[in-house]
């Protein structure tokens, strides 16, 4: 909210921060994150959008463009945050639940600043990718301050994984599990050595293990996924996404897997959903392709050629076909495509003089060079169902 906003801004130039930039939305602030580097980041969990704090979070970590040395921290009216923070696999630094006073944000602030400047050196480390001295000063401030044990643990994993010391990394995440059962990283970290290592089985066991632990762990289902598909268990990866769009529902690139995983089994109904997630979460954004537009409407096509003839999925391709061609416009690969498109969909529904009169555009589009020309043993076969031969 803004009222938020604002209070934020005058609370953080009271602590003596002049260079300040404020967002409205999820996706603003991803723009923001990736285009500049910020040293701290506050961020509601509830954005109102179909971007949230959690997201922006694991995304803009994931394409570093936040470094461990940034301070991130969460604020939230949700008390039931608190039980799922602990074992997320991108945790804030910190978060806040609403309504809070400036005296107890600056007294939380200063508590992350100063677990920052522990590990500081590590971050430092990190960036040079010195995986080696990474791992000495986890120890270091282990055995300094224990109650940094889980972070310097973390640590010490990512730095034998990097090092593609597989076998020692997942005897170092054996050894957290047995100690902290509940530790959803660690078993996560054996499930990665266990892929590098070839045992593709003992990986999927620890990874449903990692979800039921904390079924907000987004890229255990990536790495489940990964797994059933090296096993040729289409099937099961195509339900590791739809869980974990579930859980996650705005990731694109998880729907668009979702979608080629669906379009693979010949699940129409699923490849159609997931497109639609897409072009919904993609709409004018830099994300909008015209290739999700193809494979919407050839689900579409799919699903009326197997019986589905409604009139509102004849609607939906129509809105479809509509903006295809408002997102192509001058480009006459695009514009072919789109009226390929158009005549399978009213083949598939029987529609034969439709399907000829859009042909027979199509073919005028070509003639005025809007549309790109087909080859000729394409152009035998359209007009072969079309009856034209």
């Amino acid at each position: 909210m803004g009222e938020m906003r604002s209070m934020l801004k005058a609370l953080m130039t009271s602590l003596g921060y002049s260079n300040i930039d404020v967002e409205p939305s999820g996706q603003a602030a991803i723009k923001r994150l990736l285009s500049n580097h910020y040293s701290i980041v506050l961020s509601d969990y509830n954005l109102g959008g179909v971007i949230n704090g959690q997201q922006i979070l694991e995304i803009t970590r994931k394409l570093y463009a936040l470094d461990h040395s940034t301070i991130f921290i969460m604020i939230t009216a949700d008390i039931a945050y608190e039980n799922v923070v602990s074992v997320l696999e991108y945790q804030p630094d910190s978060y806040l639940v609403k309504p809070f006073t400036p005296a107890a944000f600056q007294r939380r602030f200063e508590r992350v600043q100063k677990q920052k400047s522990v590990f500081d050196e590590i971050n430092q480390f990190r960036k040079k990718q010195d995986f080696v001295n990474m791992e000495v000063k986890a120890k270091e401030i282990m055995l300094q301050q224990p109650h940094f044990g889980s972070l310097c643990l973390k640590i010490i994993g990512e730095s034998l994984f990097a090092r593609k010391r597989y076998k020692e990394a997942k005897r170092h995440y054996m050894q957290v599990t047995r100690e902290h059962v509940n530790f959803a990283w660690a078993h996560h970290g054996v499930a990665l050595c266990e892929m590098k290592l070839g045992n593709t089985l003992a990986a999927i066991d620890n990874l449903n293990t990692t979800i039921k632990l904390s079924r907000h762990f987004l890229s255990a289902y990536d790495l489940l996924a990964d797994a059933q598909e090296k096993l040729g268990n289409y099937e099961a990866a195509q339900a590791a996404m739809l869980t974990v769009l579930q859980v996650s529902p705005y990731s694109i690139e998880r729907s668009e897997r979702l979608g080629k995983l669906s379009n693979r089994l010949q699940d129409w109904k699923n490849t159609e959903h997931a497109y639609a997630r897409i072009l919904r979460l993609a709409r004018d954004t830099s994300e909008e392709k015209v290739e999700h537009y193809y494979n919407y409407l050839h689900a579409i096509t799919n699903l009326i050629e197997n019986g589905d003839t409604s009139s509102k999925l004849v609607e939906k391709f129509r809105r479809a076909l509509t903006r295809l061609r408002s997102l192509g416009k001058g480009n006459p690969i695009v514009v072919s495509n789109s009226f390929r498109a158009e005549v399978q969909q009213y083949l598939s529904r029987d529609h034969q003089g439709e399907a000829i009169k859009s042909w027979q555009q199509w073919n005028q589009m070509i003639e005025k060079g809007i549309a790109a020309p087909i080859k000729d043993t394409q152009v035998k076969v359209i007009k072969h169902r079309l009856g034209l031969l």
